[in-house]
């Protein structure tokens, strides 16, 4: 790197966090920029939006050296060549994206851009919006000079600081050689396979954006294909964690193929690339059946844990639900539910599909008592009435079972013989498989374990 970077980092919250302090630990100068009052004064503090491990400690490093800082006010941006926006795109309900708040925090900062700027987008973004964002740029400065490029993150929750640094690769869309030149010397320390430098691969920027749904949709198509054959393997005694194991050692699919039998994939991320990919389909008049049935697969799987527990429970063979009339099996039995989160190892509980199956059992008259070593209490209390214990033990005490929610590894960690001696009923279901390899502790305590895609 010739020399270090003057880099305004717009928009706070993961994805912001993330980049802010990891550029900075790149060797540049970096200025975080949102207009939340609170969330800059705790950045102040070395207190980010959402913890990942060892954030905290690059925040501290960092703005101790004075190569980091953070301001509310985006006229920051006036001392910077380089303006990245890194937003969280927020996704509703049903998956779709609203770009809005990217759009808009573009259109404030474009007063505040210098001749031969480059501005870089890695907030998500449905496949034609570049196009938009630059020609906003130029409609409204005309005059401007400055290059752009799209940087899809490729961020996980829970090890986000580590994926930043140690990339693989980094996509760039652009059409700018310059821009593709300042990306490699930006990411010139950033880490590929065995320590070699990040690959940096170069595309226009629809390609980039296409990129980023087309990897979602393949992490999305490998889980929902993986519970079609533990759905198979469940109804034909056959064992879905023996099927994995051996398509992975096939070399045409690889070990590190993203085959997972569980619940599905959640929070809103691979749900909105595929939804993003339906609607530009359906607007070019493009068939996409594949993409359709992943997204249709996975919306079915939040109703498995009340089809295998009625199951379960009531001895039948098969059942579609909880019939409209009547009283619920459920009524009246109290279950455990260990793991709330989004995703095991982060705090977040946005769009967290265990609160909403809890929320669907608690419907039909269950009462849950939940715990999850990396939730908080009091952000749980505003999402649901059910209690929330910071032990496994208190939760589990006179429930009728156990429901393992997250594939987090803390779980492995239980002394089985203790919980068994809680919990009033012997049912633990792993909903995520995380478990299997203590199968032999689990029932030896005295539980009857139950997981996905084994009859």
């Amino acid at each position: 790197m010739a020399s270090p970077y003057k880099i305004a980092v717009v928009g706070l919250w993961h994805l912001g966090e993330i980049y802010s302090a990891g550029l900075a630990e790149l060797g540049h100068n970096v200025i975080g920029v949102d207009e939340n009052a609170a969330v800059i004064e705790n950045f102040g503090k070395n207190i980010p939006p959402l913890t990942e491990p060892r954030l905290a400690e690059l925040l501290a490093a960092h703005q101790v050296a004075g190569d980091l800082s953070y301001a509310t006010d985006f006229a920051a941006i006036k001392k910077c060549n380089v303006v990245w926006f890194t937003f969280d795109t927020p996704v509703d309900d049903d998956d779709e994206v609203d770009v809005s708040v990217v759009v808009k925090a573009i259109e404030k900062a474009i007063p505040y851009l210098q001749n031969g700027t480059l501005v870089v987008v890695s907030s998500q973004l449905p496949v034609g919006t570049s196009e938009k964002i630059i020609e906003m740029i130029k409609a409204k400065r005309p005059e401007l000079v400055f290059d752009y490029a799209y940087s899809p993150e490729n961020l996980r929750l829970g090890d986000a600081v580590k994926c930043f640094l140690e990339p693989g690769r980094v996509v760039v869309g652009t059409v700018s050689e310059h821009a593709v030149a300042a990306m490699k010397e930006i990411f010139a320390g950033a880490k590929g396979p065995n320590g070699a430098a990040a690959e940096i691969v170069s595309m226009s920027p629809a390609s980039a954006e296409m990129t980023k749904h087309a990897l979602n949709a393949w992490l999305a198509t490998s889980i929902s294909f993986t519970n079609d054959i533990a759905d198979l393997c469940e109804q034909y005694g056959a064992d879905v964690e023996a099927v994995i194991k051996a398509l992975k050692s096939d070399p045409r699919v690889g070990s590190k193929a993203y085959l997972f039998a569980g619940l599905g994939f959640s929070g809103g991320t691979l749900g909105r690339d595929l939804k993003a990919m339906m609607k530009a389909g359906a607007e070019g008049g493009i068939e996409t059946p594949v993409i359709e049935s992943v997204f249709a697969k996975n919306k079915s799987r939040n109703a498995l844990v009340e089809r295998r527990l009625l199951w379960e429970l009531q001895g039948q063979v098969r059942v579609q639900g909880i019939s409209q009339g009547g009283q619920s099996p459920f009524a009246g039995r109290t279950f455990a539910m260990f793991g709330v989160t989004y995703k095991a190892g982060t705090s977040t509980l946005r769009r967290s599909q265990p609160l909403e199956i809890e929320a669907a059992l608690r419907k039909h008259g269950m009462t849950l008592n939940l715990y999850d070593p990396w939730a908080q209490g009091g952000e749980v209390a505003e999402i649901t009435p059910s209690s929330f214990f910071n032990d496994p033990y208190a939760a589990a005490k006179g429930a009728d079972g156990i429901l393992v929610m997250t594939p987090s590894r803390d779980f492995g960690n239980i002394d089985f013989k203790k919980l068994r001696a809680a919990a009033k009923g012997n049912l633990l279901f792993d909903t995520c498989n995380i478990l299997c390899d203590k199968e032999k502790d689990i029932t030896a305590a005295g539980f009857h374990y139950m997981r996905i895609g084994r009859s």
